[in-house]
């Protein structure tokens, strides 16, 4: 039977609805519904900067605050019915990181999501927060992290290359 490589590092993660929620907004400006803002600001500026009729000024105004306001609210609300099922799934949940994967283990479940498979990996003060897809986050808070933070490593994704 051969030997398993020990992880570079192993720490439990206990993620906070905070932490959840601003993990959620990082996904949608990254790679879902809050993704094309920047485009739909541009829009309500020409819309409004046009000058044509009254109505289509309107609309550029309603399309920025949907993008501003309602859009983040709703994935706000839905982020914390979601973090409801996350803190029971990810209770207790130790993380490990290989040299080419990175692995999470609770009493319910054991994931193992490989580096070259994750979509972007977005680091803030806080976070480092992995993207696999729409519907899957790898959350690391970096409090989690306070050994190697406490030693002056600003930059938490060098400490795992």
């Amino acid at each position: 039977m051969p030997q398993e490589i020990p992880p570079r590092l192993e720490f439990p993660v206990d993620v906070t609805e905070k932490e959840y929620i601003e993990a959620s907004l990082i996904a949608a400006r990254r790679i879902g519904s809050l993704r094309p803002t920047p485009v739909i600001v541009a829009a309500a500026a020409a819309l409004c900067a046009v000058g044509l009729p009254i109505m289509l000024c309107v609309l550029g105004l309603l399309l920025a605050i949907a993008f501003f306001t309602m859009e983040p609210a709703n994935i706000r609300k839905r982020a914390r019915r979601d973090y409801q099922t996350y803190k029971e799934l990810m209770k207790d949940s130790v993380v490990r990181l290989y040299a080419d994967d990175v692995r999470t283990d609770t009493a319910l479940v054991r994931l193992t999501d490989q580096y070259a498979l994750l979509a972007l990996c977005v680091e803030t003060p806080e976070l480092l927060v992995f993207l696999k897809d729409r519907d899957r986050l790898l959350i690391l808070p970096k409090r989690c992290l306070l050994f190697f933070l406490f030693f002056g490593q600003s930059n938490c994704l060098a400490l795992m290359i």
